[in-house]
Parts: structure tokens; C-alpha cells; sequence
């Protein structure tokens, strides 16, 4: 005689219709829990791998101001100046980052250069700014 058998009573080894039920009912919770997880894991990622991409575009546009002559950079009104748009294929998809730059003179040998770079995902728009001082060498 088994010995987890209760007297009087059938043993039946196996589970039931509802234990099954229950179990699968748990197991889908679980399943949709994780997807949602990598799906905002994902999400997460593309939205940093855009960032790093509008970083890169900044200091790139940054450099090319920074070795122009002095007297080449000039003011700009004070909503900048937009350049053409700069697409990049991240993942298989093609993302447009807008670009914009500001020059104002601080003194005659001064000017201050802001590089700001806009994108949008999702219908969020998303902004990158970078500033710098630059000095007259003569």
C-alpha cells in the first residue's frame, strides 16, 4: 500500500483539469510579463542607440566649426540656423536628425557656438545640445 494514500479514497497520480487550467493560466501571466519586459528593454535600447547617434552628429558638426577661421563663424539669429537634415539607418531603419547651430559674439574676440540636434521616436521629440566658447588666436 502506497503510503501517501488516504484509506477509503482512490489514488489517482495524475492532476486534474483545473490544476492544468491553473497552471497554464499561470504560466501565460509569466510569459506576457517577460515579453513586455524585453519589449521596454528593446524600446529602451533604440532610444539610447539614437541618443549616442545624435551625440556623434553634435561633436561631428562641433569639430567643423571649431576649426573654421574665426572670422568665418558668424552670428546667427537667436533661433539659429538649420541645417539639412542628416538621415542614419539605425536597425534597419532610417531615423532624420535635424541640426542646428547658434553663433553669438560674446566680445570681438569671443563667440559662443551651440550645436543642438532634434529627433523624433514614436512621436516624442528628443533634443541634443552641445556648447563651446571659442578664442580669436590673433
Amino acid at each position: 500500500m502506497d503510503k501517501f494514500a488516504i484509506p477509503g479514497k482512490l489514488n489517482n497520480k495524475g492532476m486534474t483539469l483545473i490544476e492544468m487550467l491553473i497552471a497554464l493560466m499561470l504560466l501565460l501571466i509569466t510569459s506576457l510579463a517577460m515579453m513586455q519586459t524585453s519589449l521596454l528593454a528593446i524600446q529602451t535600447n533604440l532610444v539610447n542607440s539614437l541618443r549616442d547617434e545624435a551625440v556623434s552628429i553634435a561633436e561631428l558638426r562641433m569639430n567643423e566649426f571649431r576649426n573654421l577661421q574665426f572670422d568665418d563663424l558668424t552670428p546667427t539669429v537667436p533661433t539659429g540656423e538649420a541645417d539639412a537634415p542628416i538621415t542614419r539607418n539605425i536597425r534597419a531603419a532610417s531615423f532624420s536628425f535635424g541640426l542646428r547651430r547658434t553663433v553669438t559674439d560674446i566680445n570681438l574676440d569671443t563667440k559662443q557656438v551651440s550645436v543642438t540636434v532634434t529627433w523624433i521616436y514614436k512621436s516624442v521629440p528628443y533634443t541634443h545640445s552641445i556648447t563651446t566658447v571659442l578664442r580669436s588666436q590673433s
